[in-house]
């Protein structure tokens, strides 16, 4: 019988930033290998089509909800929201996801086997 690739979805932490306490923002934990480089470097690359593509890409293919609302009532789940948000928040939320996802559960924060979890070292090999 073969390993079946599943969905998962995991909620950000968002410890490392108390401004965001009380902030619930659900996402899918596993996205193809590409899609993850490809946001890392379309983020890093200072082209701004490439980084509103990312945002784009993470509000379509990753975010599956949030509690986030503005003044005009919630605001959506998806690109267009992610687009709608202040710098400061979506860069927030998009390094929180890219934490999380970019570390094994185990590790964390920490080296396995001398292999570096880090997404920014994983950016320096891609590019």
């Amino acid at each position: 019988m073969a390993y079946k690739l599943g969905a998962v979805d995991d909620e950000l932490n968002f410890d490392s930033e108390p401004a965001l306490d009380g902030l619930h923002v659900r996402v899918t934990a596993d996205v193809p290998l590409s899609a993850f480089f490809d946001l890392q470097i379309w983020l890093s690359s200072g082209d701004p089509k490439q980084m509103r593509d990312a945002f784009e890409l993470f509000g379509n293919e990753i975010l599956m909800s949030w509690d986030l609302e503005d003044d005009a009532g919630p605001v959506l789940a998806d690109g267009a929201g992610v687009l709608s948000l202040p710098l400061s928040l979506a860069i927030s939320i998009v390094t929180a996801w890219t934490e999380q996802v970019g570390s094994a559960p185990k590790a964390r924060g920490a080296s396995q086997n001398g292999i570096s979890q880090s997404v920014g070292e994983l950016i320096e090999t891609a590019t």
